[in-house]
């Protein structure tokens, strides 16, 4: 107790408030592009240190610490960025992080082309899901079209056929009119002996 109130660990545990679906995308893309470019810089510092090696003949690279600052992103492109990952929807963000890291190794990205490549991905994922929206809409609202001309259809062909109706009384009251209904549908079968 003294030291939750000593350093005010109470206030700061209530505090915390949950983070939007924005925040959470934007932070694990950014995790992956830094997890990428890491990627890159040690895979660069590997192909330094073999070719070193084969000039040289020895490998001494385990002897030198290897180091610790790697590429920095200006902070004007990582604010760009941070605002284009905002605009992903969260059930988008495992296959834009695919798609990303398929662009990144299939062209073999050296490390300042990286960010680069993150942009124009981010760039065309985004413009590919509003068209993909865009079509959706059109599609629901050609679907209510359809739905509404069909439910007028169906009801049409609902008032023509009523099975609790008589025939006995249609056929006394008007037998031109059952004639004609079964002359659309189906022939007449009367088996008639002629004297």
């Amino acid at each position: 107790m003294f030291l939750s109130s000593m350093f005010d660990w109470n206030d700061r545990c209530s505090v915390l408030t949950p983070r939007t679906e924005e925040e959470l995308v934007t932070n694990t893309l950014t995790l992956e592009l830094s997890a990428q470019l890491k990627r890159a810089e040690k895979m660069q510092r590997e192909r330094l240190a073999e070719c070193k090696r084969l000039k040289q003949g020895v490998d001494y690279s385990w002897l030198m610490a290897q180091p610790k600052h790697g590429f920095v992103i200006p902070q004007g492109e990582q604010l760009e960025l941070q605002g284009l990952c905002a605009k992903v929807k969260p059930s988008q963000c495992g296959p834009f992080i695919l798609r990303f890291r398929k662009l990144v190794q299939e062209f073999e990205s050296e490390v300042p082309e990286i960010p680069r490549i993150f942009r124009l991905t981010l760039l065309d994922f985004i413009e590919q899901e509003e068209e993909e929206e865009a079509r959706r809409i059109l599609q629901r609202q050609a679907e209510g079209k359809r739905g509404n001309s069909l439910s007028v259809l169906t009801l049409r062909t609902r008032l023509k056929i009523n099975p609790f109706r008589q025939e006995d009384s249609i056929e006394e009251a008007k037998p031109s009119l059952l004639s004609a209904r079964r002359a659309r549908s189906m022939p007449e079968f009367n088996i008639r002996e002629d004297n």
